[in-house]
């Protein structure tokens, strides 16, 4: 069976739409990226079942998906194993999945990214599966076909990292094959549109250019889809477990289906036990403690229902919840926020799932006149004209300049910090980073100097 997708191409792209017309069957892949095997999701109690919150777990249930979807092949973007934790804690997980599939007759397809760059190399030659196959070592673009009985089903094209950080794209010198009307699947695990990115960066523009179908890339942990009509799908699937709060809504894996006469269906499966979520309350106007932990009790309920809508193997919701608006009950949110971090938990209806409260983020603002504030001749008068002066999108005057400048200085010097160099991505602090820790501080110091004057 040979077939082709029905995208219209580029008028670029070498032989045409009458090229790949006319051919039958489809194939199914199962995508998935970063696996991150060796760790496990973080701010939730297992009770002693960690398993069920690893990565490792995640990855078999991502084999038992293939198997049961019946698909032809798996293709994994990078990233199957942490940097932290490397070979030991990745070889016999990653050695028993392959084997599951390989009695099952899926071959899987992989490239190496950032985190792996070195060990995946190792593994794929250690590995006793015989179904597994990286492409593109060493930073040479690789392709591998898959064939059924004795006709190619499909091209994959791969290119996997060469060593922690690629600041180059690697797409200029992606080789141009003759078209023989088989679909193509690029494999790559890039940051995309960010040019100054030290890992892979690649632009959308590029990989619109390039004769393939589908473009599946790793590296970035939220699934995402970009769709453009005469344009290759592209295709973040995202991790497959969700590993920290900054990872949010659904995580899994994605089958995608190339059929002949329709452009490439993707479809996402949810595999991870937790989803993250961040979550607003706004308690402008809100004068009872009561009503105030209903409103927060009432978001987190419909989050949960969300949530647990096709859940599949669900079993935590963490929430990250942040008050805002103005209240008079800005000073005693405080404890509010800590029994909901303590002591809150909330089963969905069918009891599978439970919603929690990682942490709670009080940016409410007291119900404060900051104008009239602002003319007062007092310290408290003074924050209050600091604080018209910051909290907002002009451009401040030119007198705060030096206290952002500082505030800049002291924060790059905490995330500089030895502690933190690993934690790899994070922006370094700006002055919009700065001006927004200054507000927040800034109406704290107004609500306790105006507490000690016995001021509403």
């Amino acid at each position: 069976m040979v077939l082709r997708s029905a995208w219209d191409p580029p008028a670029n792209v070498g032989g045409g739409r009458d090229a790949f017309l006319g051919f039958g069957g489809h194939v199914r892949i199962l995508c998935a990226g970063d696996l991150h095997l060796g760790r496990r999701s973080s701010r939730v109690p297992w009770d002693g079942d960690g398993a069920a919150g690893s990565c490792a777990e995640a990855w078999m249930r991502l084999v038992e998906c293939a198997i049961r979807e019946r698909v032809d092949l798996v293709a994994l973007s990078g990233d199957l194993v942490d940097h932290d934790n490397r070979w030991f804690e990745a070889f016999g997980p990653l050695e028993r999945g392959l084997k599951r599939l390989a009695d099952a007759g899926i071959p899987v397809y992989a490239v190496a990214g950032n985190h792996d760059y070195d060990t995946l190399p190792h593994l794929a030659r250690t590995i006793d599966a015989g179904n597994f196959r990286l492409l593109g070592e060493g930073g040479t673009w690789e392709r591998a076909t898959v064939v059924r009985e004795g006709r190619p089903l499909l091209h994959i094209d791969g290119w996997s990292f060469p060593a922690e950080r690629v600041t180059a794209s690697p797409l200029p010198d992606y080789p141009r094959h003759p078209h023989d009307g088989v679909p193509v699947l690029g494999l790559l695990h890039a940051d995309l549109d960010q040019p100054g990115s030290r890992y892979c960066p690649v632009a959308l523009a590029d990989l619109h250019q390039i004769p393939v179908d589908i473009w599946l890339l790793g590296h970035i942990h939220a699934p995402a889809l970009r769709e453009r009509p005469g344009c290759p799908l592209v295709l973040y699937p995202g991790s497959v477990q969700a590993m920290d709060p900054g990872e949010t809504g659904m995580h899994g894996a994605w089958i995608v289906t190339v059929a002949t006469g329709a452009r490439p269906a993707p479809r996402c499966i949810p595999l991870s036990t937790v989803r993250y979520e961040a979550l607003e309350v706004d308690l402008t106007g809100v004068t009872d403690e009561d009503e105030a932990r209903s409103r927060v009790v009432a978001a987190i309920r419909a989050a949960l229902q969300e949530a647990a809508t096709d859940a599949g193997p669900l079993t935590y919701l963490c929430c990250r919840v942040r008050l805002t608006g103005r209240t008079h009950l800005h000073r005693s949110l405080m404890g509010i926020a800590r029994g909901f971090e303590e002591e809150f938990s909330l089963p969905d209806m069918s009891g599978r799932v439970t919603a929690l409260v990682e942490r709670v983020t009080i940016d409410t603002r007291p119900a404060i006149d900051l104008q009239a504030l602002a003319a007062a001749p007092h310290p408290a008068g003074e924050v209050a004209r600091m604080l018209l002066a910051l909290d907002g999108d002009a451009d401040p005057p030119p007198e705060y300049r030096p206290l952002i400048d500082r505030t800049v200085a002291a924060l790059r010097s905490v995330a500089d910090h030895r502690w933190y160099r690993d934690v790899a991505g994070d922006p370094a602090p700006d002055a919009s980073v700065a001006r927004r820790y200054l507000v927040q501080e800034g109406w704290r110091l107004l609500d306790a100097l105006l507490q000690e004057r016995g001021e509403a």
